[in-house]
């Protein structure tokens, strides 16, 4: 085996050699390589194989590619090219027309109120569930009327005290009407509910109302005080 200085002087030799000239050295140097490792019982078979393989490059002629053949890959190439080009273009128009509809349809969605979705669930725990959820929604004018009027409609204190929790985030949109509820309601939870909501807003005159709570009989003592503490800050 060559030494490490030895390659080094080798790789130098050749590093001064023009093309020809290093093909050449190049292939008589592997050569001569294998002529010493075919010495080498471990060696033998695999040195055989290489020198006939060299043996076999060196035969092969070197030839230029015909012009006829080199134009004929070209016109080819750029022909394949020149058919998917023809192809995007003549498919864009679907995809235009594919992606007018998806935006047709998610501004359908988003402006959808949730109400039908809300009206097609059985049971008091998924509605409860589902208005709890709408607080991570921005609600529409729409979607609050609803809410205003689910309020009206439902039975279920334990659904009015959700929504009302939910339209406190929605105060400023809340009218007159609304807080006419102090009126007609009678679920202590319900009315605490509605007092927290009056206790923010600034922008809806409802002293009549809490005048009208405070002095109701068989009011509850717990929402009795509040109504009182509202007023008192007026």
């Amino acid at each position: 085996m060559q030494s490490i200085k030895e390659v080094k002087e080798t790789i130098k030799k050749f590093w001064n050699m023009n093309e020809d000239q290093f093909d050449k050295e190049m292939m008589d140097y592997i050569d001569g390589v294998s002529k010493k490792a075919i010495d080498n019982e471990h060696f033998k078979e695999e040195a055989k194989e290489l020198r006939q393989l060299l043996s076999d490059l060196k035969d092969i002629p070197l030839k230029k590619v015909e012009t006829n053949i080199d134009e004929e890959f070209k016109r080819r190439i750029v022909k394949k090219t020149s058919k998917k080009q023809r192809s995007v273009r003549r498919i864009w128009p679907y995809f235009a027309a594919a992606a007018s509809i998806l935006i047709v349809f998610f501004i359908f969605i988003r402006d959808r109120s949730f109400e039908s979705d809300y009206q097609k669930l059985k049971t008091n725990t998924d509605k409860l569930g589902f208005i709890y959820n709408l607080n991570q929604e921005q609600l529409s004018s729409n979607d609050i009327n609803w809410l205003k009027n689910e309020i009206k409609n439902e039975n279920n204190p334990n659904i009015k005290v959700t929504i009302l929790d939910l339209l406190s985030n929605y105060e400023s949109k809340l009218d007159k009407e609304f807080f006419n509820a102090l009126e007609v309601e009678t679920t202590p939870t319900v009315l605490m509910a509605l007092l927290n909501i009056v206790e923010n807003s600034n922008h809806v005159e409802y002293e009549e109302e809490l005048l009208a709570l405070s002095e109701r009989k068989g009011l509850d003592i717990t929402v009795r005080q509040k109504a009182d503490e509202i007023l008192s800050i007026q």
